[in-house]
């Protein structure tokens, strides 16, 4: 079976001259496209999970602060995450504004 490039259109429809892909085809390639992303997300989670099954060996209290050390963690590692997407744009419309400003 030959493999197609990544650029490859998934959905051919639409397009003259062209057959429809059938819906296993379509989920086949869909697959193809996204298992490392599906891969690296279950591995995360697997490796957080064993940190916290290690610790519940050494009793409840442990557990307990494992696991909402592990929360706070994904928690503000996710709201950095967000941060750090945001303030570019911010940055760029105070640029903007500030030029506009001059400018009037």
């Amino acid at each position: 079976m030959a493999r197609g490039s990544v650029e490859e259109s998934l959905l051919a429809a639409g397009r003259p001259g062209e057959e429809c892909l059938s819906v296993r085809e379509e989920v086949k390639k869909q697959l193809w496209l996204a298992g490392p992303m599906i891969a690296g997300a279950l591995l995360q989670n697997v490796i957080q999970m064993i940190s916290v099954m290690y610790v519940g060996h050494l009793g409840e209290l442990p557990l307990a602060g494992a696991s909402m050390a592990n929360s706070f963690a994904t928690v503000t590692g996710l709201s950095l995450l967000v941060l750090a997407e945001i303030l570019p744009e911010l940055a760029v419309q105070s640029i903007h504004l500030s030029v506009a400003e001059i400018i009037s």
